[in-house]
């Protein structure tokens, strides 16, 4: 996943205040009525929504006469993805006061749950983690407002679709904070309440190694293991030849663990087969798509199995994957793949991102938008977006009250049993 970050804002900061060219405003009117348009016809999900009709229209279409500048499109596009709360819609273009990119720039991940607005893991080495917020934690204000005000001013007035999911999306927006400020949020966690002051991870950047993977052998019951982590490194055509590498220097050990708990900004799906080609001794499919434009309007179904050839000496050890909330849409993919193909899969439920995305051009202004259009599915034909590894935890970056990585040390264990 690819692009920069959303604002919240409902106001459009030029109405009125400077001359704006005729000509440039009916251009950017015209491309907000385009941007709903192309919503409507090619959004994967409308299903999500009451009687699967989409939102965006219904609340932002009256903003439309007011807008004058190519910025008060972009504010416009990435409120439109606000409607339709989806971390994996965005604008290719972004504003100085924008929101941080979900799950990329995020170190809590934040769901609604009936203990409030509850973080239910911490990004290892971001600030979060390092100023000592645990899972568990709640968050009580944002931005100085209660969270449940700040969350309804975020979402708007006499929203179409109002529910859990949609206020988790603004909390979690929310808590990544505006890309140059200081976030301020108040939280409460063992009978105590406190409030930290944190910079956002565009002026704080993660503590993680510097490479492309993270490459060990580790002993653990007596035998030898390899694990591999991706340093969020799915987007480069180099992480095919550094995997070669690594998994040459592993050759001898008796199972493997492949970290994908750090690949929040996504990939490329040359990558993710380049990977998998290393586990398969035939072409064997690890995902399946859908395109549901094709079949609500001409009343036919585009759907297709998506296939990885072997590349290179299998490795035939034992397989064993981790996954967290900040795997991401390839990482999601990969992650669906090898649990497919056979690995064995640990972690907490990943970031959820809805399907597979397309850009598109606005025609009139140039702005580009990313809008999911695909469905994708594991082999088994459970929505990626659902997928639970088969080894449950409720958090996996965050380490446990006895500092012990608890998926990768499940990891472990069951590698040990072959």
């Amino acid at each position: 996943m690819s692009g920069l970050t959303l604002v919240s804002s409902n106001t459009m900061g030029t109405w009125g205040n400077t001359y704006v060219d005729p000509n440039v405003r009916a251009g950017v009117q015209s491309d907000a009525y385009e941007l709903i348009d192309l919503i409507e016809a090619r959004f994967a999900y409308s299903y999500r929504y009451p009687n699967g009709f989409i939102p965006v229209r219904a609340e932002l279409q009256t903003q439309i006469p007011y807008l004058n500048t190519r910025n008060d499109l972009i504010a416009f596009c990435q409120n439109a993805f606000h409607a339709l709360y989806d971390h994996h819609s965005i604008t290719g273009t972004g504003l100085i006061d924008d929101y941080a990119l979900v799950p990329s720039f995020a170190d809590m991940w934040v769901e609604k749950t009936c203990n409030g607005y509850e973080i239910m893991d911490v990004r290892q080495g971001s600030p979060a983690q390092l100023v000592g917020i645990r899972p568990g934690t709640v968050i009580t204000s944002l931005e100085g407002k209660p969270v449940t005000q700040a969350v309804a001013d975020f979402i708007g007035y006499y929203p179409y679709a109002l529910n859990d999911e949609r206020r988790a999306y603004a909390a979690r927006v929310m808590t990544a904070g505006r890309k140059g400020w200081i976030r301020r949020i108040g939280l409460y966690a063992n009978g105590l309440d406190w409030t930290v002051e944190l910079p956002t991870l565009y002026y704080s950047r993660l503590r993680r190694d510097t490479g492309m993977l993270s490459v060990k052998s580790v002993s653990h019951a007596g035998r030898r293991f390899g694990v591999i982590r991706f340093n969020d490194s799915l987007s480069y055509p180099q992480t095919i030849p550094a995997f070669d590498y690594a998994l040459n220097t592993l050759q001898s050990v008796d199972g493997l663990v492949l970290d994908l708990r750090d690949t929040a900004s996504g990939g490329d799906t040359l990558i993710a087969r380049g990977i998998l080609s290393r586990f398969v001794s035939k072409a064997t499919a690890y995902q399946r798509h859908e395109i549901p434009s094709d079949e609500r309007d001409f009343g036919v179904r585009r759907s297709w199995t998506e296939e990885v050839t072997p590349r290179g000496w299998q490795f035939t050890r034992p397989v064993a994957v981790i996954s967290g909330r900040w795997t991401a849409s390839m990482g999601e993919g990969l992650t669906v793949g090898l649990d497919a193909i056979g690995a064995a899969s640990f972690g907490t439920n990943m970031a959820g991102l809805l399907g597979g995305i397309t850009e598109h051009r606005l025609k009139q202004t140039g702005v580009t938008v990313k809008l999911t259009t695909e469905r994708l599915y594991h082999m088994d034909g459970t929505p990626r977006e659902f997928f639970r590894p088969r080894t449950y935890f409720n958090y996996a970056d965050a380490r446990s009250d006895e500092g012990q990585d608890g998926p990768m040390n499940a990891a472990l264990d069951h590698l040990s049993q072959f």
